[in-house]
């Protein structure tokens, strides 16, 4: 489904009026200063755009359980129209989740690990970074749901039909790796460090920035790995030291702490 056809109606609309519904009309005036509403109106930038919108309620302390509330009910909703902004605003949210509402959403994570396999590829990149989020903020609730997580970024790591729904998983499972280092991550570390090798030499440049910051987070964490990481890096380290020139800047950048990895990695 092409994205123009999933925002043939204005339903940036409908968020807004659950806003309306939740806040003072001088906070609204707030947000359109913020320019969220520019993007939420860009089919192309609508979850971007939401997420922006959520950046800003969260700054401002107007996350409020109404609007949770009304939201979650969206997560479910017939509409893919819906749901992906529903995805989007609890990707965010998950960066700094309200206390009170910390409970209610461990729920939503495996309602994002649900949306992982939705046939909106804008949604399963929402749901990606939903749990990468969530890995930063809430890292017991994420072992207590480990193996449903790692499945997911996984997968979404391996999809070829969308470049962004496999960067964002690369840049979650940075954060998993980060959080559960190589011991808790079991066999899945050699999967994942196999796997991410594979988008080094990848046309698309938010593949090659993503891969290089997921292999720099399994080094750092390879310690009981040290042996398989020193073979993997020996097969390609002429790939690494190449990208050290990548014209893409955030690809360089990405690559540059990757250069001592030859040395942490030796058995």
């Amino acid at each position: 489904m092409s994205l123009g056809f999933l925002f043939a109606s204005p339903h940036h609309e409908a968020l807004e009026l659950v806003l309306s519904r939740c806040m003072e009309k001088r906070w609204l005036l707030l947000l359109q200063r913020q320019g969220a509403w520019a993007f939420l109106e860009n089919p192309r930038a609508h979850a971007d755009g939401v997420c922006l919108l959520t950046s800003v309620l969260l700054r401002n302390q107007l996350v409020s359980r109404g609007v949770i509330w009304a939201l979650s009910q969206w997560l479910n909703s017939r509409s893919d129209n819906l749901q992906l902004t529903a995805t989007a605003f609890f990707a965010e949210l998950m960066k700094d989740p309200p206390m009170m509402e910390k409970k209610f959403l461990e729920s939503v994570l495996g309602v994002l690990v649900e949306r992982s396999q939705h046939g909106i590829s804008a949604v399963r990149q929402m749901a990606a970074r939903g749990l990468g989020n969530a890995v930063r903020r809430a890292p017991e609730e994420v072992r207590r749901h480990k193996e449903a997580i790692l499945e997911a970024l996984q997968r979404g790591l391996r999809d070829t039909t969308c470049p962004e729904v496999a960067a964002e998983s690369m840049l979650a499972l940075a954060e998993v790796v980060r959080k559960l280092k190589a011991e808790g991550l079991g066999s899945a570390f050699k999967d994942v460090a196999r796997s991410t090798k594979m988008f080094f030499e990848a046309e698309p440049e938010v593949l090659r920035s993503s891969a290089f910051s997921l292999y720099a987070a399994l080094a750092s964490s390879a310690s009981g790995k040290r042996s398989f990481f020193a073979r993997e890096v020996a097969e390609t380290w002429v790939s690494l030291l190449l990208h050290l020139r990548d014209p893409d800047p955030e690809v360089s950048n990405a690559r540059a702490p990757t250069s001592h990895l030859q040395s942490r990695s030796k058995p």
